[in-house]
């Protein structure tokens, strides 16, 4: 009862003494405003300052992000390369060894160069360090994830490339994603039944312009996995080639539509082995060639 009746005076002595409101008064009406205002002032100053800098001394800038980054890491203990537990989640093709392989001679090698002198390594930040080295020695690897938790244990996300088609360009071999992104082609893969039935794509930029191929053969999956090879035509149209001979032209703009008008008439003539090629190259029209006959235009309406 005592307690509450002192803090009960307490209060009232802040709300009705004269003297106190009038520092608080002064405080919120004349000092916390300048203070407001030199605050944010400061801080404009600053921003400017670290643009002119990077505009008219950009090496000094460098220097000043290089000391800062070294402190902090040092303080943090982030400059340590040492990892006591690796873990890796997401790889199919690539080994767990040959991750872990890379990152230990990447701790060899950063380890000797810190012990050296700190200050003067041009030190980025040690995650995106390691996803360089692993995307530049590893071809299957697309994207890395790496999280670290304090103080030395890694957490290895890997996203490797999907293969889509194998590319042949200038006799050699290679594999490719939808993106293009091409992988060399080893012996191994010879036997590999993943790769044994994969389109094989040719010709100059086949390899650019995967992702249009992409896009039609994934419209109707009857169609795609009767189809061997695909040429890119004068760096501008597929030709399709199926496993039975069958030759389709791709027209340069429109594909989508004329891979429509294909499907439409793929069924009634897969089984017709008397037709040599389909043409497509023209708008809205389909011709059909014949090993023995002149070709002939189909009409789509009757389709």
């Amino acid at each position: 009862m005592r307690i509450k009746n002192f803090q009960q005076k307490i209060k009232n002595f802040f709300l009705t003494n004269f003297f106190w409101r009038k520092i608080k008064i002064t405080l919120n009406g004349f000092i916390k405003p300048i203070l407001l205002r030199s605050f944010f002032g400061l801080i404009a100053v600053i921003f400017i300052a670290l643009i002119a800098i990077q505009i008219y001394k950009p090496k000094l800038s460098d220097q000043i992000k290089n000391k800062g980054a070294n402190y902090f890491y040092r303080y943090f203990k982030l400059d340590n390369f040492k990892f006591s537990e690796i873990n890796i989640s997401g790889n199919k093709r690539v080994k767990d060894e040959e991750i872990i392989e890379i990152i230990k001679n990447f701790e060899a090698e950063k380890g000797v160069l810190i012990g050296k002198n700190l200050d003067n390594i041009d030190l980025l930040p040690l995650v995106q360090n390691l996803i360089d080295e692993i995307k530049l020695k590893l071809n299957w690897i697309d994207k890395v994830t790496i999280k670290r938790l304090m103080p030395d244990i890694l957490n290895i996300e890997v996203e490797e490339y999907q293969p889509f088609a194998i590319w042949i360009n200038e006799d050699k071999k290679f594999i490719i994603d939808k993106e293009g992104n091409s992988i060399p082609f080893l012996e191994e893969y010879e036997q590999s039944e993943e790769f044994k039935n994969m389109v094989i794509l040719s010709g100059n930029g086949a390899n650019e312009n995967a992702k249009s191929l992409f896009n039609i053969l994934v419209i109707n999956s009857e169609i795609s996995q009767d189809i061997y090879s695909a040429n890119w035509v004068g760096n501008r149209r597929w030709d399709i080639r199926f496993f039975d001979g069958l030759l389709v032209k791709l027209p340069e703009i429109e594909i989508s539509n004329a891979w429509n008008n294909l499907i439409k008439i793929y069924s009634a003539s897969k089984n017709d082995k008397a037709i040599k090629s389909i043409d497509l190259r023209v708008n809205g029209k389909i011709y059909l060639q014949y090993y023995n006959k002149k070709s002939f235009e189909v009409n789509l309406h009757k389709i």
